[in-house]
């Protein structure tokens, strides 16, 4: 089979409000003034996409867009080289995200909008025959289990390699089916407070010894500013994220799950996928928005050698 995509990423397609530049996140009653605030594509379907873009993939996106924003988003998804010929449209509004957004942390509120239809447009068969002609698909949603074991295994059988990061969902990651899910996959990349509801466990190489024992032998845990952490034939690797001048946070994960994802199919190995994560994922905080600096191939292998921080 002749394969049209490097690279398909399937999920939930945002327009993001992005809030940044104040102290804190607002308690409840109080105001909280952002010095800065940008209108951008996000969520991680599109951030991951995006990057993945930059490092120099042939990405397209599998989403639903709203009418009211979907001519937007197609121009700004295409000017980082995405495709979306693929992507549904709905009448639903689109969904968007009011991102509050430090240089440590990020908070979140969101309305599911046209993303309401996603799970029926995943499950479809032109879809599922769209996807196939992939290399690689990257799941940046909780997928459900009567589509998940349809879906997988056709795209399995097709030849793709499988991703996912399902971002927090907490029923889902405390629904026995999702593991079965997660079995299916050759990637499983959650964060700290994801992998911690998912085990029960608060320490890293605890997470990950626990999902090794229930089947999931090639996770990678992200721990935000301390870097990510991952197991392989009963040693723990762990890697520190470069040091870059934080601007905004969002987006980072996503960002990460390209640089693993790219190094994983160039067959590096386990500390140059976790490298290559770390930077992508750390060069992408260095300005408001999820994309404006997600780092292009040459500009990663540059900060590496002006840096020598390897």
């Amino acid at each position: 089979m002749t394969k049209c995509w490097n690279i398909a990423v399937v999920g939930e397609v945002y327009v993001d409000h992005i809030f940044t530049d104040f102290d804190h996140v607002p308690l409840p009653g109080e105001e909280v003034f952002a010095e800065q605030y940008r209108r951008e594509a996000g969520g991680g379907t599109v951030n991951t996409a995006c990057a993945l873009a930059r490092l120099g993939h042939n990405s397209s996106i599998f989403g639903v867009f709203g009418e009211d924003e979907e001519a937007w988003l197609r121009l700004r998804l295409s000017s980082f080289g995405v495709h979306a010929e693929h992507a549904a449209s709905s009448e639903l509004p689109n969904a968007l995200t009011v991102s509050m957004s430090t240089t440590s942390d990020r908070s979140f509120l969101s309305y599911a909008g046209a993303n309401r239809i996603l799970e029926k447009y995943v499950a479809l068969p032109e879809t599922i025959a769209a996807l196939s002609m992939a290399q690689h698909v990257h799941f940046a949603m909780p997928l459900e289990v009567e589509h998940a074991k349809v879906l997988l295994p056709s795209l399995r059988t097709a030849g793709c390699t499988l991703s996912i990061d399902p971002g927090w969902r907490k029923d889902w990651f405390l629904s026995p089916g999702s593991l079965d899910i997660l079995r299916m996959v050759d990637l499983f990349l959650p964060n700290e407070s994801e992998a911690q509801l998912l085990t029960g466990h608060k320490k890293p190489e605890q997470m990950l010894r626990s999902c090794a024992a229930l089947g999931l032998h090639h996770t990678v845990i992200k721990l935000g500013p301390r870097g990510a952490v991952t197991f392989q034939n009963d040693q723990l690797y762990t890697m520190v994220p470069p040091d870059v001048q934080v601007i905004d946070t969002t987006g980072a994960g996503d960002a990460f799950d390209a640089g693993f994802i790219d190094a994983w199919l160039s067959g590096a190995d386990i500390e140059e996928q976790l490298r290559r994560a770390c930077i992508c994922g750390s060069l992408s905080t260095r300005a408001r928005g999820a994309l404006t600096a997600l780092p292009f191939r040459e500009e990663m292998r540059d900060f590496v050698q002006e840096k020598s921080i390897f």
